[in-house]
């Protein structure tokens, strides 16, 4: 009767409320929920098993056979985790979570060398773990390999004995909890916890009690405990999905435009909630949370030819890959959960590598696997604002020859962002203009440079003895302890900005965005780009910018890999990976553009260099996998642009045109100004094209 009652109770509760303003789903912030009494039910419940086994055998046999040939070697090897004091437990992650395997080759063989060897495997990570919290250091990063041991010890949990319990059980429950983020003001951080919230990538200990919970419920360990973490792990999660609904929206999206995260591990706890609330619970969840289904536009719009990305935010920009193996995850468990599609066939058909070593190892068992198929064509040619995370990506199509565009205006989360309103990113064979830097942790270089205005195509206004806003991150043991932060003349926001107009057409995307409000309003009174994109490789930015003080230096940015060559002294050109951009000021009329670049100045700011630090193992991120300091898609080059003569209020205008190598010129142009309007005539692929300026507004142009 009790569980009929909350069945009934649970769908009233988290029924959907859609709004015709946002299309945002509601979810109740009181609902409640109950655990089922028996075990297993953490991911798996005994009525999974039957499949676990039947797909161990048809779609996932191959896996199922490397996975035991693998832990076959693994139980004739003592269990020991290298170097267990190392500042980040990160590195010993996979060792902890191969119990799971362990445990799930038991569900489906039920051979007892898997059982004994999952009991052995999980004291010996309760006592890893302990040594760790005895010495303040985290656990790991991820939560991961906890959800990992706690699925091991449900899983096998009938086969204990009530001794076995006591021994294994109660150390694992307080282990954990000692692990667990139960609150602010509870306990001091540990070194290099991760405690981001339901508003972050949410795979840190705050979302540990919620697992917790589940595993240990109404088991006579600690049933008051474990019943109050479960309701608020609950509360936590919807709250998760909330948020989540409303940065991804109606065209999706993700966490955040840093793509590293949002199409990396911030996914999973999308997955993990629906997949751990069915099996502990009994009810399936996944059509309140059907947000999720946004990601797959996201995918496809942040896909740069090559499977590379545009590099926004706090991207290495190393590789420049999207994160294709957990792409891949992400798409399979979207398939499985929701069903297949032709757009979810395309995408695996586009990201077909898997992860070796799955963060949740025991979840191909659990998947479906649907084809991957190339033949189907995407939308192609066009443009889509993302408003969650505050871009607009453009392209001519999605082919190795064609033309990608990223502008950055809106967004409702600072997570991963950096200070880089109205900047912009084309690629054509290449990063033709680019986001720079990379983030070594710890460096002066990620919070100094990498980050700041500086380091993107934006427009910069100094202010003298402006004091700017801290990023995270600090100096490398090799660096000074304390570097003040320089004045870059740039935003002091990472939010603020506004998408104030949107046309999209046949021909071209038009954009207007005011950041007059990322900027210190003691230096700026307006700060607006108009930004043109005529398909396939032509694009126009203005930018009308007031200072309050005319004494205040105003400076247009643009970034490119290789050194800049020079035609006159208006228009120059840049050559790297094939391809070539040329860009020609035509406004202000006595502008002044300088070279910044090159060995020693590559990472300028304020008067010096901020270069990649050497780290040491002193630094948590030693064993990162940076880029080497001259790696091109750091951008070691820029172009700025200055107005001669001081004045409160400049007009920036450019044209740029990408192309291939071989691209030789850029339309001829011509401009025109009066008091009231200003812009630029020229014909682009045989049609004659005027864009007429307001200049007594804000913003606005005509385009003939």
């Amino acid at each position: 009767m009790k569980k009929a009652l909350f069945i009934v109770v649970s769908i009233a509760v988290l029924s959907i409320a859609i709004t015709t303003v946002s299309c945002r789903r509601h979810i109740a912030p009181d609902y409640k929920g109950s655990v089922r009494a028996g075990h297993p039910r953490l991911f798996v419940t005994k009525e999974d098993i039957p499949n676990i086994k039947s797909t161990a055998q048809t779609s996932a046999h191959d896996i199922y056979l490397q996975t035991k040939e693998s832990i076959d070697k693994l139980l004739n090897e003592p269990i020991s985790f290298p170097n267990p004091t190392a500042v980040n437990g990160t590195e010993n992650g996979w060792i902890i979570s191969r119990v799971s395997q362990v445990a799930m080759l038991y569900l489906i063989t039920g051979e007892k060398k898997y059982l004994d060897y999952t009991k052995k495997f999980l004291q010996k990570i309760t006592e890893y773990y302990r040594l760790r919290i005895d010495h303040n250091l985290n656990a790991d990063w991820y939560v991961f390999p906890q959800i990992n041991t706690l699925c091991a010890y449900d899983w096998i949990y009938d086969d204990l004995t009530k001794d076995e319990r006591e021994k294994i059980g109660k150390p694992l429950y307080r282990v954990m909890m000692d692990i667990a983020w139960h609150g602010d003001g509870l306990r001091p951080k540990r070194i290099r916890e991760n405690t981001g919230g339901y508003d972050t990538g949410f795979y840190g200990t705050d979302a540990l009690p919620w697992y917790i919970a589940i595993t240990f419920y109404n088991d006579g360990i600690d049933d008051a405990r474990c019943e109050e973490m479960f309701q608020k792990g609950l509360q936590l999660n919807m709250k998760m999905a909330q948020f989540r609904s409303e940065i991804i929206g109606k065209n999706g999206g993700g966490l955040t435009g840093c793509v590293g995260y949002s199409l990396g591990a911030c996914p999973i706890a999308d997955f993990n909630f629906i997949r751990s609330h069915r099996s502990a619970t009994g009810t399936d969840i996944s059509q309140k949370l059907d947000y999720v289904l946004g990601y797959l536009d996201f995918i496809d719009w942040n896909r740069l030819s090559g499977n590379r990305e545009f590099g926004m935010g706090d991207s290495y920009h190393y590789d420049c890959l999207l994160p294709e193996r957990d792409i891949n995850y992400h798409l399979r468990e979207i398939a499985t959960i929701y069903g297949s599609s032709a757009n979810i066939q395309r995408l695996l058909g586009l990201f077909n590598k898997k992860n070796y070593t799955e963060r949740l190892p025991f979840m191909p068992f659990l998947q479906k696997y649907p084809q991957g198929t190339q033949t189907a064509t995407p939308s192609g040619k066009g443009a889509v604002y993302f408003e969650g995370t505050g871009e607009v990506i453009m392209r001519s199509g999605t082919g190795e020859n064609d033309t990608y565009a990223l502008f950055v205006s809106g967004g409702k989360t600072s997570y991963h962002k950096h200070f880089d309103n109205n900047h912009f990113t084309i690629y054509k064979k290449g990063y033709r203009t680019l986001d720079t830097g990379t983030r070594p942790e710890p460096g002066w270089h990620l919070s100094h440079y990498y980050a700041r205005t500086v380091a993107h195509n934006c427009v910069t206004i100094r202010m003298p003895n402006e004091k700017m806003p801290e990023y995270w991150g600090g100096g490398a043991s090799t660096e000074n302890k304390f570097e003040p932060i320089p004045n870059d003349g740039g935003q002091n926001s990472v939010l603020g900005s506004v998408l104030k107009e949107k046309r999209i057409t046949d021909d071209y995307v038009y954009l207007a965005s005011d950041a007059t409000k990322s900027y210190n309003s003691q230096k700026a009174s307006l700060v607006v780009r108009e930004f043109i994109y005529f398909y396939p490789d032509l694009f126009v930015v203005f930018d009308r910018v007031t200072a309050t003080d005319k004494n205040y230096p105003k400076t247009w940015l643009i970034h490119t890999i290789n050194e800049p060559v020079m035609k006159g002294n208006r228009e120059f050109s840049e050559t790297s990976d094939g391809g070539k951009m040329i860009c020609r000021t035509l406004f202000p009329a006595n502008a002044t553009l300088t070279k910044i670049g090159g060995s020693g100045k590559d990472f300028w700011s304020d008067g010096r260099n901020w270069p990649l630090p050497k780290l040491t193992p002193q630094d948590y991120g030693y064993n990162m996998n940076l880029p080497p300091a001259n790696h091109p898609q750091l951008g070691h080059w820029r172009i700025e642009v200055s107005p001669k003569t001081a004045s409160d209020k400049d007009l920036f205008m450019h044209v740029i045109q990408v192309g291939d190598k071989n691209l030789s010129h850029l339309p001829d142009t011509e401009t025109f100004e009066t008091a009231t309007q200003i812009g630029i005539k020229f014909t682009y692929l045989g049609k004659h094209r005027t864009l007429t300026f307001d200049k007594t507004k804000s913003y606005g142009c005509r385009i003939q």
